[in-house]
């Protein structure tokens, strides 16, 4: 008896713990939306009340919360209750944070056993609350066009299932795939906006824009993209004028006036702003259409514009009439693709040139006809330009040299320069043309002018012409990109000092305005310098041509002191008449002249130095009556006295402030 009880007694106990189940509808909601909770219980005791207690554990600790709920069972041991988890429900007591599904995550659910007997845990369960916000781009929309420099506004609108979100960050990508925050405009409705200028070197063709949002609470949300294409800003010429040599803008001009023109590059697009890097081709065309001239225009900070330093000199044999000075459709580039004008843009001036003023021309021809017939038969004042030149020297160019030729625009630099390139081509040297200030055609149709053949050397690879004058140009296939890239540059002329396999080379950089017009002063100085040791230690020469005032004085004078011979040119102006003259002002290792002698440009010949018989007989009678005893370096090649030198010749390191200059009362000739 006493065992059967005891079995009743542990029937009835194990009936007293209620199977409990827990259901959760829905399992997964959204932000801000109820949830409701079912506690059920089965094959309980009948009639009984059972006492739970729900609780809620919110995400990461941010809140929990408790519900004290009784079920009823019926004469089967069943019964159930059911309580909604919502910010609005007064079913529950808040442990901390609050009853509310407003953080995304995992909801964790317990049910415990209150009474009849305390039991923990008879149910357990989760629900789950997404956080994702919803980002709506309202502006732009897909299939938008913008032109680089224009203003593109772009507008998000960010919410949850909770209504609008405030105070998130916002942020959008750029075309250079860089990150743009978007600022709120309107707190109501979750509006965020900003005003993005396209920049002049933003990638072209498609932007796709992709908008993300995130809140405080660590809940985000990303847009849907937004495909834009991005155009190039078309550049045109703004307010082209011109300039004569007294700095006074007009369209009118005679003979022995400089043109000077002047214009700025604006971009196209809503915020106007203008071009300021950059050098570009201004063409010069006579009253035929024939182009005459190709100037440089660099930027002038004092001038906000684009102005030509050297400019056309209007001479005694130009047409008179309506010229033309601009520039040539989509010739301007600014190197991230933004091109133009579309059209040509010039500007008209006026020559104006008197008949009479030919009169004296004609008279001085006929006189000099006449006297050059008497003068033939006593004198003979030319002189093979080299001959003399090298007299002058004190002796050929030493090897292994570099070698500065200053002057006066239009003086004859470039000419100078050609001739001592087709001389070093003649002795068989490999040779290479940095050309700043002609296209290669025009080189090769110059040098052509005075008989100097490069074709053959050009096909035979003995001469290489560097083209850095269509880069500035914004044009030209082959031709040196950047041409203010001394990098680059510097490799070119390593390659081809390569190539020539060690042989003494000649280079020569024509001009070196372009340079210091590109880079800063100190960079421009150290390019010359490394360069220049690179020929030299070949045994070969480094040539280069600049012209006096579109370089700073002091970087003048730092180049005169690492060039090993200075060459001067002037062009010296009395009325309408130019007399060009050429002095030494130094030469390593050489006895130089101190003389300053004039000279001619002779189609042909190239430079011809006007020097009187009598100055080389008398030279030469000089040099004969030297005695054996005497000392050595009265033997040296400038024995031989230039025309009016009276023998005088100065050492290199004393002839500082002896060498005459002779300063140019002219202005503005135009530069070959």
């Amino acid at each position: 008896m006493l065992v059967l009880a005891s079995a009743l007694t542990l029937v009835v106990q194990v009936h007293g713990i209620a199977p409990y189940s827990l259901s959760i509808n829905p399992s997964s909601t959204s932000l801000g939306n109820s949830v409701t909770i079912a506690v059920t219980v089965t094959n309980g005791v009948r009639n009984t009340f059972y006492g739970v207690t729900i609780g809620v554990q919110k995400p990461n600790g941010t809140g929990s919360a408790i519900s004290n709920q009784v079920i009823s069972t019926d004469n089967r041991g069943s019964g159930s209750i059911s309580v909604q988890y919502s910010s609005t429900s007064t079913s529950w007591t808040v442990l901390n944070g609050t009853v509310a599904t407003n953080v995304g995550g995992v909801y964790n659910v317990a049910v415990n056993q209150t009474s009849p007997t305390n039991i923990a845990n008879v149910a357990t369960g989760q629900f789950t609350v997404t956080a994702m916000m919803s980002v709506v781009v309202t502006q732009p929309t897909s299939g938008t066009i913008v032109q680089r420099g224009q203003a593109l506004t772009i507008t998000a609108t960010v919410t949850n299932s909770l209504g609008a979100v405030t105070g998130a960050l916002v942020t959008a990508n750029t075309p250079s795939n860089g990150q743009l925050t978007i600022p709120e405009v309107s707190s109501s409705n979750g509006v965020y906006s900003i005003s993005y200028q396209v920049l002049m070197n933003d990638p072209l063709d498609s932007w796709t824009i992709v908008i993300h949002a995130r809140d405080t609470s660590g809940n985000s949300g990303t847009s849907l993209p937004v495909s834009v294409t991005i155009t190039k800003s078309d550049l045109f010429v703004d307010a082209m004028i011109t300039y004569n040599s007294k700095g006074v803008p007009t369209t009118s001009f005679s003979t022995g006036d400089t043109i000077y023109p002047y214009f700025r590059i604006k971009y196209s697009g809503s915020t106007g702003a203008f071009l300021t890097t950059g050098q570009y081709v201004v063409s010069v065309e006579n009253p035929s259409g024939a182009t005459v001239a190709n100037l440089t225009a660099v930027y002038d900070a004092n001038r906000l514009g684009f102005y030509t330093p050297t400019g056309y000199s209007v001479s005694t044999f130009d047409p008179g009439g309506a010229w033309t000075v601009g520039i040539n459709a989509n010739t301007l580039n600014d190197g991230f693709g933004n091109t133009g004008p579309s059209i040509a843009t010039s500007v008209r001036v006026d020559i104006v040139t008197s008949p009479l003023s030919y009169l004296p021309f004609v008279v001085g021809g006929v006189v000099s006809l006449l006297g050059g017939i008497l003068v033939l038969k006593r004198y003979d004042r030319s002189l093979a330009g080299f001959e003399h030149l090298e007299q002058m020297m004190g002796g050929p160019i030493p090897r292994g040299s570099s070698l500065l030729l200053l002057g006066d625009p239009g003086s004859g630099k470039t000419v100078l320069s050609y001739e001592l390139l087709h001389e070093e081509l003649d002795s068989g040297r490999p040779c290479a043309l940095l050309s700043y200030d002609a296209f290669p055609e025009d080189v090769q149709a110059r040098m052509g002018e005075f008989g100097w053949d490069i074709i053959s050397p050009l096909r035979k690879g003995r001469l290489k012409i560097i083209d850095c004058y269509s880069g500035l140009a914004g044009q030209g296939e082959g031709a040196l990109r950047d041409p203010s890239d001394l990098t680059e540059l510097n490799i070119q002329v390593t390659s081809f000092i390569t190539k020539a396999k060690n042989a003494p080379v000649t280079l020569i950089l024509d001009s070196l305005t372009p340079i210091f017009n590109g880079v800063e002063a100190k960079q421009a100085v150290n390019f010359l310098q490394t360069v220049g040791a690179k020929v030299k230690i070949t045994g070969g020469l480094f040539i280069l041509t600049a012209s006096k005032g579109a370089i700073p004085e002091d970087s003048i004078a730092k180049i005169k002191n690492i060039a090993d011979g200075v060459i001067e040119l002037t062009l010296v102006r009395s009325g309408r008449k130019g007399v060009r003259n050429l002095s030494v002002l130094k030469m390593e290792r050489r006895r130089i002249a101190s003389d300053t002698v004039s000279f001619e440009i002779a189609r042909g010949r190239g430079l011809v130095f006007r020097v009187s018989r009598f100055g080389i007989l008398r030279g030469k009678l000089l040099s004969l009556k030297l005695k054996p005893g005497q000392p050595s370096e009265k033997h040296a090649p400038s024995a031989v006295t230039p025309a009016k030198a009276e023998g005088k010749h100065v050492d290199e390191k004393g002839k500082e402030g002896k060498a005459s200059e002779v300063s140019s009362k002219g202005a503005g000739t135009r530069q070959r």
